[in-house]
């Protein structure tokens, strides 16, 4: 009742009918509490529980209710993906500065692409505004012409961040191979 998390571990392709209830969020609700019918008994229901159940399945066959009843994600790593983050690892280690430039170009690339965003919205948002003949209204004029310096500023570096990329990625990689080996071992 106190709104915890619930994990159950080691799930198999059938799951315990006394958490139908739980699964369903059968609440019953009695004035200002909430209760859940758990083995023939009222529990305190809190909204903010939630439950989690892992199974070491590698690909377990659910049935279609508990498939309908509940979320299932897949944590299995691809050879593909643990190549990737092996790489990762391994820079990380070996040349810090390479991963981290990565790191700060992405960071980057976000920011700029949410700016030039940003720059379009306002622009509409004032063009949609402006009343009258367009071409007289000198405030949006400038508008335009900054929103236009902006965005040609804007992507410029993100065209620059392309390049940068690409050159990050050229020394990544030479890892490419050591990232191969340990994910083919595993």
């Amino acid at each position: 009742g106190e709104g915890l998390c619930l994990i159950i571990e080691n799930v198999e392709n059938e799951v315990d009918p006394l958490l139908d209830p739980v699964m369903e969020k059968a609440i019953i609700k009695k004035g200002k509490n909430m209760y859940i019918n758990v083995s023939d008994q009222n529990m305190d229901y809190n909204a903010k529980f939630s439950l989690y159940m892992t199974s070491r399945l590698p690909n377990p066959h659910f049935s279609p209710e508990l498939s309908a009843r509940c979320t299932v994600i897949d944590f299995t790593v691809t050879v593909k993906g643990l190549e990737q983050q092996l790489l990762g690892r391994l820079i990380s280690m070996e040349q810090k500065h390479i991963e981290e430039s990565l790191n700060a170009l992405q960071e980057d690339v976000t920011a700029n692409t949410k700016s030039l965003q940003l720059l379009g919205k306002q622009l509409l948002d004032r063009l949609s505004s402006s009343s009258g003949n367009l071409l007289e209204d000198t405030e949006l004029i400038e508008v335009l012409a900054n929103t236009k310096a902006k965005a040609k500023e804007v992507e410029g570096k993100l065209a620059e961040s392309d390049e940068r990329k690409k050159e990050i990625n050229e020394k990544r990689e030479q890892f490419r191979p050591v990232a191969t080996r340990g994910s083919i071992m595993y």
